[in-house]
């Protein structure tokens, strides 16, 4: 028997481990699909950038489909957890951004040295992360 994986275990899969950013990825990537619709042509591709190099890249490569090797998926280093989504062929794109809330939860999350401690750290940033109303997670902007 087969069992199809969810998303979310599809992404962890790929990623290799659970993690704050995976779950922060995985909640913009979903929110850029709802906003963004449906694709405008069938050729058109999902372009992604990523404003700051993190995990949470992966999961648009698994859920959006964009990656490093088709070109589609870009990292702008500037250190921010802003992500900007458009297709191709479009003049109109998604900037999404993680607002500082959510951001200063994740500071020194990776310093514990108890591993449990850790293990709880990260699972409080997680559900903080997809348990958290949209309009306290970050904000949406069409541009």
């Amino acid at each position: 028997m087969c069992v199809e994986k969810t998303p979310w275990e599809q992404v962890i899969d790929f990623h290799g481990h659970t993690c704050p950013e995976i779950a922060l990825g995985f909640r913009v990537a979903q929110i850029a699909m709802r906003e963004l619709g449906i694709r405008p042509a069938p050729t058109s591709q999902l372009l992604v950038t990523a404003y700051t190099h993190s995990c949470a890249i992966d999961a648009f490569q698994v859920l959006n489909r964009a990656t490093y090797g088709r070109g589609t998926l870009t990292v702008n280093e500037k250190k921010q957890h802003d992500y900007h989504f458009q297709y191709t062929g479009t003049s109109e794109g998604l900037q999404i951004s993680i607002r500082s809330e959510i951001l200063d939860h994740l500071v020194g999350i990776h310093e514990h040295t108890n591993t449990r401690e850790k293990q709880n750290k990260y699972l409080e940033a997680i559900q903080l992360i997809l348990g958290s109303e949209e309009t306290l997670f970050c904000t949406i902007q069409k541009v």
